[in-house]
């Protein structure tokens, strides 16, 4: 079965370039496959409690993702600091698919190649309609041969994507959502350093006015309460 997800994830690598990590687990969270870029193994209870309670938010590997949608097939959520997404696809609680997808990556189309994969694993077929060109007209035999060219040099393109993907991008982790006052000062330190940049950059001025025009209710309440804690915390420290 090792086989089976390393071949899924090749197909859903090669299908999405913005999926660069990803984690399969069963559907009491024991890990069938993972990416070697993450390891999200001691989050993975932590986010599919969350996800079956329908919770406003997951965390993982330390980063804080705001939930989009969620049903029993799907959670989408996003990193309200741009830092990427994740999207999850649930085959009938037998495999789950936790997929980490880059800010630049749309995470509704991420998540239906996520689901395409995740599905794939279920029935034990790839899915044609999202791998494989168009099936000619059985009445050409020409044709036929042509098709099966084309289907055997995707597979040679995914591999090579696979594997420049793994090396090249790191998923975001952190230590600022774990909540814990005895998190590392470096890491504290150079958490704040980094959002100092991301403000000096106006990039938070251009996040806002984003948000504004979404206008997306989940997005908006989960600014606000940041926003609110951090007046209250400058009030408190003049």
């Amino acid at each position: 079965m090792a086989a089976e997800y390393e071949s899924a994830v090749k197909r859903l690598l090669a299908a999405n370039n913005t999926v660069t990590a990803v984690t399969i687990v069963d559907g009491a969270g024991g890990v069938l496959y993972q990416t070697n870029n993450w390891d999200i193994t001691s989050d993975i209870i932590t986010i599919l409690s969350s996800w079956r309670q329908q919770q406003p938010s997951i965390v993982v590997q330390g980063i804080k993702y705001s939930t989009l949608q969620c049903t029993q097939e799907r959670l989408v959520a996003t990193n309200i600091m741009g830092q990427g997404h994740i999207v999850c696809a649930n085959f009938k609680d037998q495999y789950i698919t936790i997929a980490y997808v880059t800010p630049d990556g749309g995470a509704g189309v991420a998540y239906m190649d996520v689901a395409r994969a995740n599905d794939s694993i279920g029935t034990g077929a790839a899915p044609v309609e999202a791998y494989q060109p168009a099936a000619p007209v059985a009445t050409q035999p020409e044709v036929a041969q042509t098709y099966e060219q084309q289907y055997t040099q995707p597979a040679e393109t995914y591999e090579t994507t696979y594997q420049v993907e793994q090396t090249s991008q790191p998923v975001p982790s952190s230590s600022w959502a774990s909540t814990s006052q005895d998190t590392d000062m470096k890491n504290l330190l150079w958490e704040l350093d980094e959002f100092s940049k991301f403000v000096s950059r106006g990039e938070f001025g251009q996040f806002l006015q984003n948000i504004l025009r979404e206008g997306d209710q989940v997005k908006c309440w989960e600014l606000l309460k940041v926003i609110r804690s951090l007046k209250s915390f400058m009030e408190r420290n003049p």
